[in-house]
């Protein structure tokens, strides 16, 4: 067995700890998000909202990229360097960060009562500014968690953090309810106390990990990278981001507030946390979250280029294939699935939630090449592509004038993810050997129209119920079998990407 902490055996520990927690995770995100928009008014669920965007964009412009600077280097120096050089890598970026972040919470706490009278929250201003305290806190837990221990390959204590947040918030958010009327104050009131329990298991179990460290010796021959290094990677993905802001759900979300008012805000931001559970929750993406640290690895080791390409398809084949049939599932009943999952609050929707779920395609693929181009030092690919996806901004504008409403948004946001993945793949392409494996996508997605088509077909020939619960699993049923049976037929995974699999599950596929 390797000793290498990125080893098979290593990884797939760290797998199931990951997907065990996630799942349990994942489940407890969804009840608080189907009792939020329960217990709170439309309004203050439409402020809500509001204030969770905005702590979002705080923490990223706070953090100046360094969490990229992590994710790059962290996985190098658990694999070179001594334990007390890890240690001290790990604390001076928390450290770094965490001024950063106090410093944005005390600005935003003298802004505030501009920027609510800007939105038309004012009589709102003394809660957002007790929301700040979630920003603050949470934000340091959040780095801790996915910045940290993830690379760290520490699922285990990454998701009993998480699990330990997501548990306080939920039982708190219950004892509230059988007080009696939720508001707005409550909410925040709960934010804080689930950070922080959160947060503190995630501190001792970071703590924790890099005191067992402290005595490994590191290698000789390795030379921990210059804060150049660390700053050319933190510098063009933090501004790659900055750009993206621009045309991403965050700022969209303060133009529909502008322009369609609190009820439209909180309708896109309740199917904006179900877009985000997609992307967060899915295993495809679960898995593309988890091997980051492996393609480092694999691409600082002996594999190169090489193997970072193997890695990264696999990964995003393995994405495509469960995302699929969820888009069939919504694009055959979206509507009644998101008034069903809102408890009737939200109706009439049309596709937009269907829609808004096709930019998860891109979406998901966008996070491994930034892994990629961050991991063979091109990252200035990712600032380049961002600083095109800007002009999805005035696209969403002129369509928001021309009283498109909610479509304008998902149209940009769409149009700004396929812009950035052409600008990086292309530019990948001509200045490396990184390849996509162009066929293996399209067979994926070619098996997903598919198994629409046909469940569609089947349904309407049959006269099969597509309303209800027994409607949607009747849908579901359908769509997976046939897309199933597609991806069979069509085969889009290689031999050598199915035993690449098989290492890490120890399940035998056959291939016929």
């Amino acid at each position: 067995m390797s000793s290498s902490p990125y080893s098979i055996a290593a990884l797939k520990r760290s797998t199931m700890h990951f997907l065990s927690g996630k799942v349990v995770s994942a489940l407890l995100t969804l009840a608080i998000l189907l009792l939020l928009v329960r217990l709170l008014p439309v309004e203050e669920y439409g402020v809500y909202i509001t204030l969770a965007v905005g702590m979002e964009l705080a923490i990223i412009i706070a953090a100046f990229g360094l969490p990229f600077t992590l994710g790059r280097f962290l996985p190098e120096f658990r694999l070179y360097a001594s334990g007390e050089t890890l240690t001290h890598f790990v604390r001076q970026i928390f450290i770094l960060i965490s001024l950063l972040l106090t410093t944005g919470t005390l600005l935003l706490y003298v802004a505030m009562p501009w920027l609510m009278q800007s939105l038309d929250f004012e009589q709102y201003t003394n809660v957002a500014r007790l929301y700040l305290l979630v920003l603050l806190i949470e934000g340091l837990g959040n780095h801790l968690r996915l910045n940290a221990l993830s690379p760290l390959l520490q699922q285990g204590q990454a998701q009993i953090s998480q699990i330990a947040r997501n548990l306080t918030l939920l039982l708190l958010l219950c004892l509230a309810a059988a007080q009696g009327a939720v508001h707005l104050h409550h909410v925040v009131m709960a934010e804080i106390m689930a950070s922080i329990a959160g947060g503190a298991l995630a501190l001792r179990g970071l703590v924790k990990h890099l005191h067992g460290l402290r005595d490994i010796p590191g290698s000789a021959d390795w030379q921990p990278p210059t804060w150049s290094e660390k700053w050319h990677v933190a510098r063009h993905m933090y501004f790659s981001y900055l750009v993206t802001l621009g045309s991403g759900p965050q700022l969209f979300t303060f133009f529909i507030q502008c322009y369609l008012g609190a009820e439209a805000t909180a309708l896109f931001g309740f199917m904006r946390r179900l877009f985000e559970l997609g992307y967060m929750y899915l295993p495809a993406t679960l898995l593309a979250e988890l091997l980051r640290p492996k393609l480092v690895a694999s691409y600082v080791g002996e594999g190169g280029m090489t193997e970072l390409t193997r890695n990264a398809n696999l990964m995003g084949k393995i994405s495509l294939f469960v995302l699929m049939p969820i888009l069939s599932l919504t694009w055959l009943s979206g509507s009644e699935l998101l008034s069903m999952l809102s408890g009737g609050k939200f109706t009439e929707s049309g596709h937009y939630l269907a829609a808004l779920l096709l930019a998860l395609i891109p979406l998901s693929q966008r996070t491994i090449l930034e892994s990629v181009a961050m991991t063979c030092n091109k990252s200035q690919f990712c600032t380049w592509a961002s600083s095109l996806t800007i002009v999805a901004l005035p696209v969403g504008y002129l369509l928001l004038e021309a009283d498109y409403g909610l479509w304008s948004v998902i149209i940009a946001m769409f149009t700004a993810q396929i812009i950035f993945n052409l600008t990086v793949n292309s530019a990948l392409i001509h200045s490396t050997s990184y390849r996509v494996d162009t066929i293996g996508f399209f067979k994926l997605m070619a098996a997903g129209v598919m198994s629409y088509v046909m469940t569609q077909l089947v349904a309407h020939q049959f006269s099969l119920p597509t309303y209800g619960l027994l409607g949607l699993l009747t849908l579901a049923t359908l769509a997976g079998s046939f897309y199933l049976l597609s991806v069979y037929f069509l085969k889009p995974f290689q031999k050598d990407e199915l035993d690449r699999m098989v290492k890490v599950i120890k399940h035998k596929i056959s291939i016929k």
